[in-house]
């Protein structure tokens, strides 16, 4: 069964015999008859993908931005440890490691990388004390400004000879990183890969899916183990498909280069799922779509220890996720032809897709994402 496939199937067997999370239809029924249409445009094709402008583009170097894209998802995960404890970041501990001082900062360009990063419109100055954990921004965002230093910085070569020091100084980042050394292995196994089978090349690998999403999430998971994310369901003895960091991939090129040229999918993209991460269960859970059993919800509203990897209130959480975007969906898809103002222009896009309802709903949780309540925590190089 195709990659995309299985995860429908199986998170939807998943989420039929769930006994730690549901599902609630009513609620999902209320939320979409409600979305102001406003909201329902911006799920209607690739165009919010890069709303904060954090993402890498080259319009000249495809290949360059799609290699960009396939590193920044291979370490796409676990950001939540490195909240924790009294290890926060700040302006003053990123100036010693990186020998920089004020004067000097005041001239870089990174200076507003860390104001924003510092949540503060502050002065140099005023930042010392404040600290933030690492987040996807600072990810994409770090690598993004390595490559406007150094376009040679994610080259193949340097790609199968990173370590964990090296991935800390291309992001800039003044401690090391949750699961430094995984986030190397997994950079290290992108190089590799793409040497020995796309002769070096993230658009070759992408051509080759010829316009499928599907297939592409088919060769990523085929080429890099790093991207083959299944568990085990104790409760039935079968796996579940979940494939985040692959089908995240896609979607991304497709946001990226706005569903034209290397992300031309055409309807194909339709076929993906959400991603199921630790950001969009807390906003699904908020809104009462996602309801956990009182163990469960203890644990997480707690923050007490972690919920194992591939235990079956993850793999529930996550396929519980899944399927609830997929009802959503099936419901916004009833509510367009209905409101014929509300479809798509003929031409411009595929219409509602399972990628930009995860957008919407992952760009609801950051904002929220300080104030918000907590999310579930599982040490896992998947998401």
């Amino acid at each position: 069964m195709a990659a995309c496939a299985a995860v429908r199937e199986s998170t939807a067997r998943v989420a039929a015999a769930a006994t730690h999370v549901a599902i609630d239809d009513t609620v999902i029924a209320k939320l979409v008859d409600e979305m102001p249409p406003e909201v329902v445009a911006t799920m209607l094709g690739p165009r919010d993908f890069d709303v904060d402008e954090i993402h890498f583009l080259d319009a000249s170097d495809e290949d360059l931005t799609a290699r960009y894209l396939l590193c920044v998802d291979a370490i796409n995960f676990c950001f939540w440890p490195d909240h924790d404890g009294d290890g926060g970041a700040s302006l003053l501990a990123w100036q010693r490691d990186f020998g920089c001082d004020d004067k000097q900062l005041a001239g870089d360009p990174d200076l507003l990388y860390w104001q924003n990063a510092f949540k503060g419109d502050a002065k140099p100055k005023d930042l010392s004390g404040d600290k933030q954990g690492l987040e996807y921004e600072h990810v994409a965002g770090g690598l993004k400004r390595a490559l406007t230093r150094d376009d040679d910085a994610l080259d193949v070569d340097k790609l199968k000879a990173m370590t964990g020091t090296r991935l800390r100084e291309l992001l800039k980042w003044p401690r090391p990183l949750p699961l430094e050394e995984e986030r190397a292995r997994l950079l290290r196994e992108v190089g590799t890969q793409l040497d020995v089978l796309w002769d070096g090349s993230a658009a070759k690998m992408i051509r080759a899916a010829r316009q499928s999403a599907p297939a592409l999430v088919d060769i990523v998971a085929k080429t890099f183990p790093g991207f083959r994310d299944v568990a085990v369901y104790a409760r039935d003895g079968m796996q579940c498909f979940l494939y985040k960091r692959a089908q995240i991939f896609v979607g991304d090129v497709w946001g990226r280069f706005g569903g034209a040229g290397l992300g031309d999918f055409a309807d194909s993209i339709k076929e993906l799922t959400m991603f199921a991460d630790y950001r969009v269960p807390v906003v699904l859970r908020n809104l009462g779509v996602l309801r956990y059993d009182e163990n469960l919800s203890v644990k997480v509203d707690r923050a007490v220890g972690t919920i194992p990897a591939g235990s079956d209130e993850e793999v529930e959480i996550r396929a519980c996720s899944v399927q609830a975007v997929e009802r959503i969906r099936a419901l916004l898809e009833k509510r367009l032809e209905v409101e014929h103002e509300l479809q798509p222009v003929a031409g411009l896009g595929p219409g509602l897709t399972s990628v930009a309802i995860d957008w919407y709903l992952w760009g609801v949780g950051e904002k929220d994402r300080d104030e918000g309540p907590p999310h579930h925590r599982t040490i896992t190089v998947f998401y």
